[in-house]
């Protein structure tokens, strides 16, 4: 992979709506398979490329810079390589609705998302997506991570 310099912020969509650990598990080996099976030598898991020193220097700038979800009373809390669930309050505030369709909060990451947290890098948060009718139809995840 080439060199990014500094931190990117990046989004993820999932229709997955019940576990967030294992959507993330799956977009995690879904944007891997996308981003390093050109490389060479090609790692043939996540593992093998983080054991491996391949995202030592710089991260992946993606996903692939965390690895788990936690749940915090702490809507200020922040730990490197987590995704934390947002509060129900927070999705109003971020958002203005507690039901945030995925055009909505597409819309807002795109004119504002350095108003989001996570406001260090290598972490994210994770929230659920509605459709027009209410229905909780998937989760989003978005994070900051690089060197």
């Amino acid at each position: 992979m080439g060199v990014t310099v500094g931190a990117s912020r990046w989004i993820y969509f999932t229709d997955k709506t019940d576990d967030p650990q294992v959507a993330l598990e799956d977009l995690r080996q879904q944007v891997f398979e996308e981003s390093w099976r050109h490389e060479d030598p090609y790692p043939e898991t996540i593992e093998e490329l983080i054991d491996g020193g391949g995202l030592e220097a710089e991260g992946a700038h993606s996903i692939l810079d965390v690895d788990r979800v936690i749940v915090s009373d702490d809507i200020d809390y922040e730990e490197t390589g987590t995704i934390r669930v947002v509060h129900y309050e927070e999705l109003i505030e971020y958002f203005g609705t507690n039901q945030p369709t995925r055009e909505r909060i597409e819309d807002v990451y795109r004119k504002s998302a350095s108003n989001l947290p996570p406001m260090f890098r290598g972490s994210g948060c994770c929230a659920p997506v509605y459709s027009d009718k209410g229905d909780r139809v998937g989760l989003v995840f978005w994070g900051m991570s690089g060197d």
